[in-house]
């Protein structure tokens, strides 16, 4: 597939853009192909469309949004954000934007998206992804209890029920409300959570352009989750030293960087191998927990954070209550 036919998937099926419809694109050096393609397609449906290139408006990180952005932004009715993640910039422009851009709007946030991943993972038939999301959604309603086990030594289990589960299927039409594409997620905040996650998959936020799936896989990072209000990561191990450095850093920055933030499986069936970008590794099906932002407004849990990275763990065998949904990583429910 193309990857024109990826961004009309993302423009019309996903976002289901129309003629009515005023448009902003945020791009960057690195995606300026997507970016300039989906400003193309979306100028076939209608004349309001802006588009924006983050990088002209100085050395990243940059310390805030730029007026002009934000402007646009609130004042769009569909939104798509194809800049990379920079370190220092979730809660200086990142997250004013996905603010500005649900004002009076849906946004596609679309961060670090290459176009292998547009060609890839943007071209399944999003009316099944939609359908298994929500089939998997409905059945975790009402759940009690979560158990994670793996061959590398992961074994957890967590209490649910108290936040909201949440289900994000790659079509959006409802304003006031956004998600990633490409997309395919359920995902809940543990109201406990205690034991060992062996992360041997794709670590989220900066980290993915530093650290590979192959490091990962041969030094994983080990980390202890510690029951309590909220569950928290507590003692780190990893044979790679930088890594263990960097991921022990970044989760003391505040006393919420350490709280686990999500429990969420990827639910879309046409992404057939992890491609080392959380943006997609996170949709593939399997299982992946996140320190730090809960995503509050969704999950209604009781805290916001600064940081929010997630973590990817490889051939799970997971229960749902006493029922086993997922084995070496494949789901057992199609």
């Amino acid at each position: 597939m193309s990857l024109e036919e990826g961004c009309r998937v993302a423009v019309s099926t996903c976002m289901g853009v129309t003629e009515e419809d005023r448009a902003i694109v945020v791009a960057d050096e690195g995606s300026q192909s997507i970016g300039k393609k989906l400003k193309e397609i979306l100028r076939e449906i209608t004349p309001h469309v802006r588009y924006f290139n983050l990088d002209i408006y100085g050395e990243r990180p940059l310390s805030r949004l730029p007026d002009s952005i934000k402007s646009a932004a609130m004042d769009a009715t569909v939104s798509f954000w194809t800049a990379a993640a920079v370190e220092g910039e979730l809660e200086t422009v990142r997250g004013p934007f996905l603010k500005a851009a649900v004002f009076d709007g849906r946004l596609a946030h679309m961060v670090n998206i290459t176009e292998e991943i547009v060609e890839k993972a943007l071209t399944g038939d999003y009316d099944r992804v939609e359908k298994f999301t929500k089939d998997f959604h409905a059945m975790v309603q009402g759940a009690e209890k979560i158990k994670v086990r793996t061959d590398r030594g992961t074994d957890l289990t967590a209490e649910v029920g108290k936040y909201k589960w949440v289900a994000t299927t790659g079509i959006l039409r409802d304003n006031g409300s956004w998600h990633n594409l490409p997309d395919g997620m359920v995902y809940t905040v543990p109201q406990s959570m205690e034991g060992t996650a062996v992360i041997d998959g794709t670590l989220g936020d900066y980290f993915e352009d530093i650290y590979s799936i192959s490091q990962l896989e041969e030094t994983p990072l080990v980390i202890e989750v510690e029951d309590g209000s909220p569950p928290t990561a507590g003692e780190i191990e990893c044979d790679n030293e930088d890594i263990k450095a960097d991921i022990e850093e970044y989760l003391s920055r505040h006393r919420c960087s350490s709280f686990v933030g999500e429990l969420g499986f990827g639910t879309n069936p046409y992404i057939e191998e992890l491609m080392g970008s959380m943006l997609v590794d996170e949709k593939s099906p399997g299982f992946h927990i996140a320190f730090g932002d809960p995503n509050q407004d969704m999950t209604m849990a009781s805290w916001t954070c600064s940081e929010h990275i997630d973590m990817v763990i490889q051939g799970c065998d997971v229960w749902i209550d006493d029922k086993k949904v997922m084995e070496k990583g494949d789901y057992l429910i199609y």
